[in-house]
């Protein structure tokens, strides 16, 4: 593993949240480019440590929502930030 690789996602969310600190997983996803889950997967991870506070969670009903991946995270992500197609291929030196 690179040494650093942790601390510097956790600053890159750090850095968002502290000129959003009312984002949504959602949000943070598209600033960062990623997908909605990982931005999930470490806002728990900060979470966890201390770092941030999850403060709301949304109930989806099962009868008003699809449950694909991508729509069962935030069923009403299209209609705030549509999603334009597939993720774009990063750089070879990336």
């Amino acid at each position: 593993m690179i040494s650093g690789w942790k601390e510097e996602i956790q600053r890159d969310y750090l850095n968002f949240l502290r000129g959003h600190p009312k984002a949504t997983p959602c949000e943070l996803a598209m600033h960062l480019n990623l997908s909605e889950g990982c931005a999930i997967y470490w806002l728990t991870d900060l979470a966890r440590e201390g770092k941030v506070r999850i403060t709301g969670l949304e109930l989806v009903e099962e009868d008003t929502a699809s449950f694909e991946p991508q729509t069962a995270l935030t069923p009403q992500r299209a209609a705030v930030f549509p999603v334009p197609g597939p993720a774009p291929t990063p750089p070879e030196d990336y």
